[in-house]
This record gives C-alpha cells, sequence and structure tokens, in this order.
C-alpha cells in the first residue's frame, strides 16, 4: 500500500510541476509579446526624413515638437522623445533655459511609412 501511496505522490507531484511549468511559459510569453507589441519594434518600411525649420514669433519648442510629430508616421515617438530628438540634433539647443528666436534655423528628423517619403 505504501508503494501504491508513494506512486500516488509523485505523480502529483509530477502534475503539479508540469501544470506550473506550462503557466510560467504562457506568462513569460504574454510578456515577452506584450513587450514586443508595445515597442512599434517593427511597422513597415520607414524612412528617415530631415528637415530644417525656421522659428517663427511665438514658437515654442514644444509647439515645434507637436507639429512634427504629426508628420512621424513611421513608428510611435511621445512629445518628449520626440522634442529631446530635436535638441540632439542642434546641440545649441542643450542645456538649461534655452530661448529660441525668430529667424532661428532648427534641423527636425522623423521616420515616415516608405510610401509617405514619396508624396511630399
Amino acid at each position: 500500500m505504501d508503494d501504491f501511496m508513494e506512486m500516488v505522490e509523485k505523480q502529483r507531484r509530477r502534475k503539479r510541476f508540469v501544470e506550473l511549468a506550462i503557466k510560467k511559459t504562457i506568462i513569460c510569453g504574454a510578456v515577452i509579446g506584450a513587450a514586443f507589441l508595445s515597442t512599434g519594434y517593427y511597422d513597415g518600411d520607414q524612412v528617415l526624413v530631415e528637415e530644417t525649420y525656421t522659428v517663427k514669433k511665438g514658437d515654442t519648442l514644444r509647439d515645434i515638437s507637436e507639429e512634427y510629430l504629426e508628420k512621424n508616421t513611421g513608428g510611435r515617438r511621445y512629445i518628449l522623445e520626440f522634442e529631446s530628438g530635436i535638441k540632439e540634433l542642434n546641440p545649441w539647443l542643450q542645456g538649461g533655459n534655452v530661448i529660441i528666436h525668430p529667424g532661428d534655423k532648427i534641423r527636425i528628423n522623423y521616420w515616415v511609412k516608405g510610401g509617405e517619403a514619396d508624396e511630399d
């Protein structure tokens, strides 16, 4: 009888182990899948477009970023990331309280889906 009970207990432990392994695999797969989808890793062919913007009276870096962010159709970017990208392209904008003036030239780049680059 003891041998039978040991065998039953062994099967239960094995079943629990397999169930836990399956659950962990599913959870890991879901997390990896969610991370992959949320990064916008691949959204078709993309083309990097670079433009030079001339600052107008009343412009702020945030306003310019918002305007060009709408043109960025090649993948997800958030406003702070976009604004930071503009500062990286224009080293004189880096630092503390940088003021832009009408007539200043600002380099801006953004991604568009492959077919849209030809339309501009």
